[in-house]
């Protein structure tokens, strides 16, 4: 089952399973992945992650300082297994498998 590594400061932070559910990410209680973030880089309600097509995307919701993969600010990124999405302090890497990383 694949899972989404949260890290922070290069360090893994969370790990959160998915599933075909989508999960509300931010810096707010409510969120289903809470970022803490006393900087306030992270915005209250940042981003949803929806399954799509067999995969997943993440969706910025009109964050204020954005949701950036290689340095481009995006709107909407299909994650790819290695490949980090940064919010805020934090790197979001898609794991296919308990064995992909």
């Amino acid at each position: 089952m694949a899972r989404l590594v949260v890290l922070r400061d290069a360090a893994p932070h969370r790990y959160v399973q998915l599933g075909r559910r989508e999960l509300s990410i931010g810096r707010g209680e409510q969120n289903d992945v809470v970022l803490e973030d006393p900087d306030k880089l992270v915005s209250r309600f940042h981003a949803e992650l929806r399954p799509e097509g067999g995969g997943y995307v993440l969706i910025d919701l009109n964050s204020q300082n954005g949701t950036w993969v290689d340095a481009r600010r995006v709107e909407r990124v299909a994650l790819r297994a290695g490949v980090p999405v940064t919010i805020g302090p934090y790197q979001l890497v898609l794991e296919d498998g308990p064995d992909s990383l």
